[in-house]
């Protein structure tokens, strides 16, 4: 069983990335968070070598948000990553599998996941191949309650949130939302798989997946965690199960 909570650090280009290290090694898998605008480049041949396989993206009609957020973002995984693995990061090459999952060619055992809303990046590793998943959301975010709720929760969970004071609602959903965006994108299979058919008991930063009733699923071999930032960000996080 992996317990505790995955750690969630702020990085910017010019740290060493110690603490992230030293949390991957502690915890098996570690998140950071960071501003689009920290990572971006203004010279065009720099953006294109950090866009790596992505760089004919760029010659496309992108929005100048999209686009700094997609140079952004491959900075990001390659500075990171490379300071974990003690590679250049431009010798890494950041592609995604038959599930649409990003991967490091050749270091199948760093697993990565990245996720964004608006200029804020979410970065989530794991370490011996377990594979992780991150979603990331204004915490603020407007919802309908019983529209999302219809679509994404089981009837337990619908049942829990029709006991909840009206007002609280939105932030269990919203949080129940990331969680099982971050649980598909860990498993690779995104939009295909049916969100009314698990749930999660939520406990403290924590939570437990369980089946359609409430029932936790077992055995108990991933673990869920949810951070709320000091930006006003919802980061959840999926890690595991562990590889092997």
């Amino acid at each position: 069983m992996r317990r505790g909570v995955t750690p969630l650090l702020a990085v910017a280009p010019a740290d060493s990335f110690g603490p992230v290290r030293a949390a991957l090694a502690r915890y098996g898998d570690v998140a950071v968070q960071a501003d689009a605008a920290d990572w971006a480049v203004d010279r065009e041949e720099e953006a294109a070598l950090w866009a790596g396989a992505e760089r004919g993206r760029l010659a496309g009609p992108l929005p100048a948000p999209v686009r700094q957020r997609l140079v952004a973002s491959r900075r990001l995984v390659r500075c990171v990553a490379g300071a974990v693995l003690g590679v250049d990061p431009l010798l890494l090459e950041l592609t995604r599998d038959p599930g649409g999952r990003p991967r490091l060619r050749g270091y199948a055992h760093l697993q990565v996941s990245l996720s964004h809303t608006g200029s804020r990046l979410v970065l989530a590793l794991g370490a011996g191949g377990v594979p992780v998943g991150v979603d990331v959301e204004r915490a603020d975010r407007p919802v309908r309650v019983e529209t999302l709720a219809d679509r994404i929760c089981t009837p337990h969970e619908r049942a829990v949130l029709a006991g909840l004071p009206p007002a609280g609602r939105p932030a269990v959903l919203l949080r129940l939302w990331t969680l099982k965006e971050a649980h598909a994108k860990a498993l690779g299979a995104g939009l295909r798989l049916p969100f009314t058919g698990f749930g999660f008991r939520l406990l403290g930063r924590t939570a437990v997946l369980t089946d359609d009733r409430g029932r936790p699923v077992r055995p108990v071999e991933s673990r869920f965690t949810t951070h709320l930032t000091g930006t006003g960000h919802l980061v959840s996080v999926a890690a595991g199960p562990p590889a092997g």
